[in-house]
This record gives C-alpha cells, structure tokens and sequence, in this order.
C-alpha cells in the first residue's frame, strides 16, 4: 500500500498536460516529472475467460453466444490500483509501459497485454479548470495495447467532456473499447460508487509480512531499469534516452552488458548505437525478440569495433549488419572479403588530396574566402577518387590541412 512511481514525460506526450496544473514543474524541455501514487497491490484468484462468438472483433458485442473457458479459473492474479494521479492519456501510458518494464526485470510475467497476461482498466472523470473535485467517473474494460490505453482515454475524456459542455450529466458506468470504430460503448451501469468489495480467502491463514522478511525479499531484488540507466549514463556517457532504451528490456540490457565488457566508454557508446539502431531496426522488420535473433554480443562489439576504428563508414556497417544478421558471419571477415576496409594511412591517401585540390581551384578559393560547407563536396571527389577505399574523416583533416 501506498507506493509510487515516477514518470519523465517529454516530447509530444508532455503537451497534452495543463500547463498551470499545481505541483507539476515544466523544464526548459517542456518535459516534467509526475508523481504517481499507487493505493494498493492485492492478488486475486482469476475466474474464467469468456469467449465471445460472432461479434464484433471477438467483443460481446454483436455476439451470437458468449462461451467460459475455465481452465484458467484460480490462476492467481495481482492487481494494482492507482491514485488518481494521472492527468493525460500519455502519462497512463508511459505508467503502463513503466510497469511492464520493472515486471520483466522481476521475472514475475511475459507482460503481454495481446495475450492477456498482462491487463489494465481506465477510470476517466473530469473536473473543471480551477475546482479539485473529481467528477462522476467511468471505467474502460478490454484494453489489449498500449496504443488501445491512450486513444481509449483520449477518446473517452473527448466524450465526457462534450456531455458536460451541453450540460449533460455523466452516469457511472463500465464502458467497453471498441477498437474497430475507435470509440466507447456502455457495458453495465454501476448503481453505487463501492460496486466492488474484497473478500478473503478462507483457505488462507493471515499472514504476517515482518520487516525481516520485507528486507530480505529488498536484498534480492535485480536492478531495476531506472537504475540501471542512471549506471549506463554514468559508467559510459550514454545519452540519457539511450541509456533508458537499453535498460527498458532485461534481455537487450543483458546483450547490451555481453557486448561492452571490458571496453571503455569510447566503444560502449558504439557498441550502444549498433544495438539501439541497427540491431533494434532489425528484430522490429523480422518481428523478432533479441533472444530469437541468430546474433551474438560478440559479433555486435565486433562491427562496434570496425567502426569506432574507422575501418568502414556507418553506411557500411549497416549493409555489413545486415551481412552479418542473415549469415551468422564475423563482420570482419565480411569486410575484408567484399572489400570495404578504408585506407587510413595519411601517406597513401595525400596523393588524392593534392590531386583532387589541383583539380578543383574553385571550391579551394571558396573555401579560403570564407565556405567551409566546400569541404563537403571536397571530401566527395577524394571519396570518389580512392574509390571508396579512403578514410573520410582522415580526408577532411588533410584537406583542411593543406588549403589552411
């Protein structure tokens, strides 16, 4: 009881709060920091799963018989309840996907809302600009994605607030999210506001939680993602979102670790932007999970290796990830076979430079007077001279070099 977490809001998401919303702090950003009480976290005993025949997308609605399925009747469930803390649809959210986050590193769910191991309900009520009292609220059943929690609250605040305006009432009510039209239909009306009550296992002894057996549960408990991204941010410089990112998923926190052990922050900053571009893009175009993929930490610190050594251009490490993801190779041996190892010897590559500066007169009194864009196209004609082969950024620093 009577637990927290706190949520970083920024980007688009952070606009759909009330700027003059009390106790809430905007930085330079436009992002803030809300504080989420949770009243409680009980279990429950799951009764059945109905099944719903012919309607709408699966929904009772619409449907020409509801089946229950049993099997799943005295699974035991936790259920979690918050204050009502969140104020936009993106905070609700961001909770949602926080959660999720802090289960899979417990191990204690796969966290699926597709499949249903992992579940929530929205309660929205409203209240004007400037009173505190919250207004008659509705609760939203059959939400299964994180993408169906914000536009069923979206949608349903919308609702509510355009029955107010036309001086409407709202009724308290469980609401079902239709996904296919996109909207909010009525399930059941609540006749009281305490239309649940919690009853207790008579099978089940009290029992009680000793501050010795609370401590010692703390103690073995893994690092959880926030801490783990301040650890990643502060042991190897990684931007904060990056770090965030990683730290989000036990399993690429776990490959992200295999892959920069025993690197400095130089190369953990490379072998972190393999993983969070090349090897993210990847799984989510094969519908893949970081254990699924036929990738090794090894092989990513490997290309991380390449690349922070100026061995191939990023361009390249991309098109030798791919290589790499589809054949299981080394990306060094990929490399040397097709080719790509720039040169980045300054003695072999000044004959280019000189001949591309002779060629071009030009771009080199542009530059002189004042262009240093020139450079660019510059660095193109050398790239373009060397045949690919040469270091582009050894060409830039040579070209400077010699036109002053």
């Amino acid at each position: 009881m009577n637990g927290w977490l706190d949520l970083e809001v920024s980007g688009a998401g952070a606009a759909e709060r009330y700027r003059d919303d009390e106790g809430v702090s905007f930085d330079a950003d436009g992002g803030y920091v809300a504080h989420v009480g949770i009243e409680r976290i009980h279990m429950e005993e799951d009764a059945a799963k109905m099944v719903h025949i012919g309607g709408v997308d699966g929904r009772i609605d619409g449907a020409e018989a509801s089946l229950i399925d049993y099997n799943r009747a005295g699974t035991p469930l936790i259920e979690l309840v918050t204050k009502p803390d969140l104020r936009s649809p993106e905070e609700a959210r961001l909770f949602m996907e926080k959660l999720r986050q802090i289960f899979l590193t417990l191990g204690i769910s796969d966290c699926s809302m597709e499949s249903g191991s992992m579940r929530c309900d929205g309660n929205v009520s409203l209240r004007r600009r400037g009173t505190r009292r919250l207004g008659t609220k509705t609760e939203l059943k059959n939400i299964n994605s994180f993408k169906s929690l914000h536009d069923g609250l979206e949608y349903e605040i919308r609702r509510q607030a355009e029955v107010l305006e036309e001086g409407g009432t709202i009724a308290q009510e469980t609401r079902h999210w239709e996904t296919s039209t996109k909207r909010t239909l009525v399930m059941r009306t609540k006749e009281t506001a305490d239309d649940y009550r919690f009853f207790p296992e008579p099978d089940l002894a009290p029992y009680d939680l000793s501050d010795e057996f609370v401590e010692d549960v703390r103690s073995r408990l893994p690092e959880l993602p926030d801490a783990r991204r301040d650890r990643y941010v502060a042991d190897y410089g990684l931007r904060r979102a990056d770090a965030a990112q990683l730290a989000g998923d036990p399993d690429v926190a776990a490959f992200f670790e295999r892959a920069v052990e025993g690197v400095g922050p130089e190369m953990a900053r490379v072998v972190a932007n393999v993983v969070i571009n090349d090897l993210a893009g990847y799984l989510n175009a094969n519908g893949l999970t970081i254990s699924q993929a036929k990738i090794t930490a090894e092989q990513v610190r490997s290309l991380a290796e390449l690349l922070a050594g100026d061995a191939i251009t990023s361009r390249q490490g991309r098109e030798v990830f791919e290589l790499m993801a589809s054949s299981g190779r080394d990306p060094a041996s990929i490399v040397d076979e097709r080719g790509m190892r720039q040169v980045s010897d300054a003695s072999a590559l000044e004959p280019i430079v000189d001949q591309v500066l002779a060629s071009c007169p030009d771009q080199v009194a542009q530059y002189r007077d004042g262009n240093r864009k020139v450079i660019g196209y510059l660095v193109g004609q050398c790239m373009k001279a060397s045949r690919g082969k040469g270091n582009p950024k050894l060409f830039n620093q040579l070209l400077a070099q010699k036109m002053g």
